[in-house]
């Protein structure tokens, strides 16, 4: 395998390992699964062709290789951080919005708001990027992005919000949601009438993003929900948000995700059922550098988002 395929992004999820001396600290601090770090890091020393790091119970230490490709991929990081232009001072136009968001619908169509009703504007360059919540950071961090939207298990706020503070970032609360099944209309289960148990749910499907969710799935399915997987043997992992709403329409899978949002029912037939006995809380926010202000149009969106997330169902 052509180690010039190497993905940039797994060179930094190696140095975190390798700093920390551990994959499951680095995969808490990256806010992605163990077991999809740990993938990564044998996909990489794969590619390689050599083994990178020594594995034990106390965590993993380098190989020689490892320490030589380590020092290898510390060049190329800060070189590839060369690049990126940081944000300018305070008085940037506010005809732009930047974002960086975790998947989730409810955002999406915020900004779409927001662009549409600055769309007179003679000129405008307006910037959207999706990703796992280490990339939605990472676009903050870089200046790629003036805000960044995403979304975790509310029992991770303390550290989480310790952790971007340590980073140079700021965090604001927007607002909590209560997980829901995402599911076709005409699925056997809705036309059944049955509630959206683990039991009920176990024979079909589960469509989800790679790496996110990862908390709140475990804390819906406590000690079922082990190595990505829900509970059951059927599943698809895509990157799109259109991808997995036209897996919902199309087929009997089903995901998880919050209450409707506005195009849900009538773009792709599927519907937000609550989950029985759900004691799990979303918690969602957005990220800014520390001293930097937000612009008019970005205050704007945060506004249409906050409103979106906090929508009342109507069953």
């Amino acid at each position: 395998m052509d180690c010039y395929d190497i993905n940039l992004k797994h060179l930094a999820y190696f140095s975190k390992v390798a700093r920390l001396g551990s994959i499951n600290k680095a995969a808490q601090l990256l806010y992605i699964s163990q077991s999809h770090l740990g993938k990564i890091i044998h996909d990489l020393e794969k590619s390689v062709g050599a083994p990178l790091l020594n594995r034990s119970r106390q965590g993993v230490t380098l190989t020689p290789e490892g320490t030589a490709f380590l020092e290898k991929a510390t060049l190329i990081l800060n070189e590839m951080e060369s690049l990126h232009f940081h944000p300018q001072a305070p008085g940037a136009t506010p005809e732009t919005l930047s974002v960086s968001m975790t998947k989730f619908s409810h955002v999406m169509e915020s900004f779409i708001s927001v662009v549409q009703k600055h769309s007179e504007q003679p000129e405008f360059t307006h910037r959207l990027y999706e990703g796992q919540v280490n990339e939605v950071v990472d676009d903050v961090l870089q200046g790629r992005v003036d805000i960044g939207v995403l979304h975790f298990h509310r029992a991770r706020r303390e550290a989480f919000a310790a952790d971007l503070a340590a980073k140079g970032l700021s965090y604001h609360f927007l607002a909590y949601a209560e997980p829901r099944i995402v599911i076709s209309k005409d699925h056997p289960l809705v036309r059944a009438h049955k509630s959206m148990t683990r039991e009920n749910l176990a024979p079909y499907g589960f469509v989800r993003y790679l790496g996110l969710y990862d908390d709140v799935l475990a804390q819906l399915w406590g000690s079922a929900f082990s190595q990505d997987r829900l509970g059951g043997k059927k599943e698809i992992f895509v990157t799109g948000r259109a991808t997995l709403m036209n897996l919902i329409s199309q087929t009997d899978f089903y995901s998880v995700g919050i209450h409707d949002f506005d195009k849900q029912l009538s773009d792709f037939g599927a519907v937000s059922l609550p989950i029985p006995g759900c004691q799990a809380s979303v918690e969602f926010g957005y990220i800014t550098l520390q001293g930097v202000p937000i612009t008019q149009i970005g205050q704007e969106f945060l506004h249409e988002v906050q409103a979106a997330l906090t929508h009342e169902q109507t069953d």
